[in-house]
């Protein structure tokens, strides 16, 4: 009954969302609400506005602001965009949630249901049309209570369908495992024990069930048995989780993932959260690992491998969080976030 409501993806505002790693997933269209998600409600466009849409132009992606506001406020907040030299698109008088404006937004950008994104702060009008477009929706935080009197009456409504949204979540949530990839240093270790507290899950890390299992450290096991020994080892790990159970949350060695035989299986063990890291961030990030000497010592060749295995890691993630510059509460938050 509810679900017609529900976003694709919460975020906080629009301006906290991760427009890089959308575009590297494949996305190329973005098509924004305008009062209460990017501006208050009549607001002008402002400096946050227009760095946040010079950015998006830089990245790459094509921009319609969708609007069911009329034709004055809509072309005086593009002016005050398009003035700045910002490349984007607007349609005013939407009609949201009727499917017509998102199609023709989407055929002004030149851009496909597939690539395309929507960001707005309301459910029945913004999310539902986009969900009836098919398009994925990201549903942001309200900037301002001040809001016109028919949709104060809505927002009781809205967090009736957020409740069954999230309580929905949650019922999916136990039926399944975190599974966290990543390359060495990316966290992890920490960000898997953080969420494994928060919803009472066992933490399991399968670098620790190998040590466990044959009594030696994974560098002594690859310097003794070598490396393809230690992964077939982790195939085998990974085989017994996948038959385990749910509601874990499980920490991958960094290699695991390389193998085309563990790709499948990774997905199949649940959802898939890769903690991303920079190639330039990744020497300073494991330089007290302990199995740092597994990696190569030259910084070139280590910053080839991070991007190397970043491609490969993407390929299988549900989600990707790029944890450079960002505290452990953040990566969990945004964890939690993509559950």
């Amino acid at each position: 009954m509810f679900s017609r409501f529900y976003p694709a993806e919460m975020a906080e505002s629009s301006y906290d969302i991760d427009y890089e790693e959308l575009y590297k997933q494949g996305y190329r269209g973005l098509i924004y609400d305008i009062d209460n998600t990017l501006v208050e409600h009549g607001n002008d466009a402002n400096e946050q506005v227009i760095k946040l849409f010079r950015r998006l132009n830089k990245i790459g992606f094509r921009i319609c602001l969708l609007s069911n506001n009329k034709a004055p406020r809509v072309r005086r907040f593009y002016r005050g965009v398009s003035i700045k030299g910002v490349k984007l698109h607007y349609i005013f008088n939407a009609h949201k949630p009727s499917r017509k404006n998102y199609r023709r937004a989407m055929l002004v950008m030149g851009t496909t249901k597939k690539n395309t994104l929507f960001i707005g702060d309301q459910l029945f009008t913004d999310v539902y049309g986009a969900n009836r477009t098919g398009i994925r929706s990201f549903l942001v935080k309200p900037i301002n209570k001040r809001e016109e009197i028919q949709i104060i009456l809505k927002r009781p409504l809205e967090k009736a369908v957020l409740f069954f949204y999230r309580k929905n979540r949650l019922r999916k949530l136990k039926n399944t495992n975190i599974v966290l990839i990543g390359f060495m240093g990316s966290g992890k270790e920490a960000v898997g024990k953080k969420l494994a507290e928060k919803f009472g899950y066992e933490f399991i890390d399968t670098d620790r069930l190998i040590e466990e299992r044959i009594g030696m450290t994974v560098p002594e096991i690859v310097r003794s048995k070598g490396e393809e020994y230690f992964r077939d080892l982790e195939t085998i790990v990974l085989k017994e989780l996948v038959l385990k159970g749910k509601q874990n949350v499980i920490s991958t060695g960094g290699g695991m993932p390389l193998a085309q035989k563990n790709q499948k299986r990774l997905r199949k063990l649940g959802y898939v959260i890769c903690l991303g890291i920079e190639p330039e961030n990744a020497a300073e990030r494991i330089k007290d690992e302990p199995y740092r000497e597994l990696l190569p010592s030259d910084e070139k060749q280590l910053a080839r491998m991070v991007t190397e295995r970043m491609f490969i890691y993407r390929m299988i993630a549900h989600r990707v969080i790029m944890t450079d510059g960002l505290s452990l509460d953040e990566i969990v938050g945004e964890a939690e976030r993509c559950l």
